[in-house]
Formats: C-alpha cells, sequence, structure tokens
C-alpha cells in the first residue's frame, strides 16, 4: 500500500525571517560575528543560503535587525498617565514592563553588542544615530512638556530624563555578570527601589 507523500506546510516570511534571526542569534553567540557565516546561519535555520538571501541582503542587515527587533521595545518612551488615571498602577506597569523585558534572547543580543560591538562600529554607529539617540530626544522633549505644564516638577532627573533608566542598566549587569541567585535577588531589589525614584517624578510642583 502507498503511503501519501507529507503535505508541505509553507512557512510565512515572518516565520522564516524570525528561523533566520534565531539562527544568526545563536551563531553570533557561540562563534562572534565575523566567524558567524551566512552559510552557517542558513544551515541552522534549515534553509538555502539563497533562501536565505531571499529574506535579507546581508549579515550586516540580520544584525541591525536583531539590534532593533530586541532592543529597540526597551526604548519605549514614557508618558505621564490620563487625568483620572490610576497614577499607581500605571507606574507599576511601566516599571514591570522595563524590566520583563530582560528576556534570554536579549541578554544575548546585550552580551553580543558587548563582545562585538568594537568589530562592527558602523553597524553600532548606525544603530545609535538613528533608533537610540532620536528616541532619547522625543522622551526628553515630552518630559520638557511636562514640566513646562506644570505636570512634573523641574527637577535633575527631568533634566536629563534618561538617566532614570539607569538602574535596569544595572539589572541587565547582573544578569549577565553573577550568578542567577544572585542576580535575582538584585534585580528584585533594584525593580523595588527604581519603582521609588520615578514616583518621586511624578509628584506636581
Amino acid at each position: 500500500m502507498d503511503v501519501p507523500a507529507k503535505k508541505r506546510v509553507r512557512l510565512t516570511t515572518e516565520v522564516r525571517r524570525q528561523q533566520i534571526l534565531d539562527a544568526a542569534l545563536t551563531e553570533f553567540t557561540a562563534l562572534g560575528f565575523n566567524a558567524a557565516s551566512i552559510a552557517k546561519i542558513a544551515a541552522r535555520a534549515g534553509m538555502s543560503k539563497a533562501n536565505l538571501y531571499v529574506h535579507f541582503a546581508s549579515k550586516d542587515e540580520i544584525f541591525e535587525t536583531l539590534l532593533r527587533d530586541v532592543l529597540q521595545p526597551a526604548l519605549g518612551a514614557w508618558q505621564l498617565p490620563p487625568a483620572g488615571a490610576n497614577v499607581q498602577s500605571e507606574l507599576d506597569a511601566y516599571i514591570d514592563k522595563q524590566y520583563e523585558q530582560m528576556t534570554p534572547q536579549m541578554m544575548s543580543i546585550m552580551k553580543l553588542v558587548i563582545a562585538e560591538g568594537h568589530r562592527v562600529p558602523e553597524l553600532i554607529r548606525r544603530w545609535q544615530d538613528e533608533t537610540v539617540l532620536p528616541a532619547h530626544r522625543a522622551q526628553q522633549a515630552r518630559i520638557d512638556q511636562y514640566v513646562a505644564e506644570g505636570a512634573l516638577q523641574k527637577t535633575p532627573l527631568t533634566d536629563n530624563f534618561n538617566i532614570v533608566m539607569a538602574p535596569v542598566l544595572y539589572a541587565v549587569i547582573c544578569k549577565l555578570i553573577f550568578t542567577p541567585a544572585v542576580a535575582e535577588a538584585e534585580c528584585l531589589k533594584t525593580r523595588e527601589t527604581h519603582r521609588q525614584l520615578i514616583r518621586l517624578l511624578l509628584k506636581a510642583p
């Protein structure tokens, strides 16, 4: 009796791209940016080099996409809750979101940026100029507006609001260099301290 052939499942472009990004992150982390090749990334993703090039033009583009897709959400701007909203709940949700974004994937990207950034300075510079700095300027402009409208007190933190995210970076460093138990304890303590710090900014003049 003939066994019917299995129907081939056609994956969507989004799924294929994600497979490539996951494979690339594994290869970059294991081998470094320079040693990881398109051929190795394609093989790990279970496709040919030609198929990979349908989705990404180069290894540089893959790296940039990883930076944008994984790290850019962490740049999301904070907004003063609308009138009548539960400020405490909005604040807690914002703080929790910052720490919940510290996924294993994000940690891998951060390790990669620290270890390989000097090898791809142009990629890092472009990501900085096109993604990070514009997000920082937009956030600062929003805070300046809140201060001008009297919604927030003017403080050293409102003058340079980006420093408010420093506790998150400290938590990331803890996860990168400390043992899991110590890192978890330090991150929990840092999150609560961070929560208290942000509350100071919500006081009306």
